[in-house]
């Protein structure tokens, strides 16, 4: 079930109305119940769901439990926050824009059949960005990852508007953070790594497959609709302090 939370200006009740119908379709589509909410007065427009709900313990899929050789699997392109960088400097074109809408606006919901699939470790891709939700997923066990620069998913246009300088002050936190734990190849520019950095809203999932699975998991996010997903590096062995390979 879901809560409300609102801090709103007063005199945007038309688009707070809007806000809160956009949530309630959300909510319903993910098959959870609206059962009120906490609304107070605020400058600067806020809105987020409080949500509880069970699962049974041995259906847990922990964020930190990959296993070396399992296969990383990315469901949704990066670039969302550069996207809206862009917007509130009047720069973003309607294609990026509408592409950047889809995928914030498409729940991360996984089938039965993919969750039967031998996941090891799964995680959000939000504020932290991948670099930093990959950190957290190498917590434990000391495990590290390769990612391969190249097969990363981006949305369209997005290369333009890094190279206007339209980079978050979340996404430049985030480098400043996480960096420490990157070793990259000499070919891979700024410009290249700077999304890996870039803190996403309603971004898609991190999942750490067997890889014997993975081509079978990512047909099936394609059938979902995640047809952006992509294999993007793989679990590895390390004892370095720089966990993440970027090739």
């Amino acid at each position: 079930m879901a809560l409300n939370i609102v801090a709103f200006p007063d005199n945007h009740l038309a688009d707070l109305e809007l806000v809160l119908k956009g949530g309630a379709e959300k909510i319903a589509e993910a098959g959870a119940l609206l059962v009120g909410g906490h609304t107070i007065k605020d400058k600067e427009p806020k809105y987020g769901l409080a949500v509880v709900g069970l699962i049974h313990p041995e259906q847990v899929i922990y964020n930190n439990t990959p296993q070396a050789g399992d296969l990383l699997l990315l469901t949704k392109p990066l670039g969302t926050g550069i996207l809206s960088t862009a917007l509130k400097a009047d720069l973003a074109e309607a294609a990026s824009l509408q592409e950047a809408t889809f995928w914030m606006t498409k729940l991360n919901r996984l089938s039965p059949e993919l969750l039967k699939l031998p996941i090891h470790s799964m995680t959000d891709v939000t504020g932290f960005g991948l670099i930093g939700h990959l950190k957290e997923m190498l917590s434990a066990n000391n495990p590290g990852a390769e990612l391969w620069i190249e097969d990363i998913p981006r949305i369209r246009g997005v290369d333009k508007y890094i190279s206007l300088g339209m980079i978050p002050g979340g996404t430049i936190k985030n480098q400043e953070i996480y960096s420490c734990s990157v070793e990259k190849s000499p070919a891979i520019t700024p410009e290249q790594e700077i999304i890996l950095y870039d803190a996403q809203t309603s971004g898609g999932l991190l999942i750490s497959i067997s890889p014997e699975e993975a081509e079978r998991a990512k047909e099936l996010l394609f059938q979902q609709g995640f047809t952006s997903t992509k294999i993007i590096g793989k679990i590895i062995k390390s004892s370095s302090e720089r966990k993440i390979k970027i090739l």
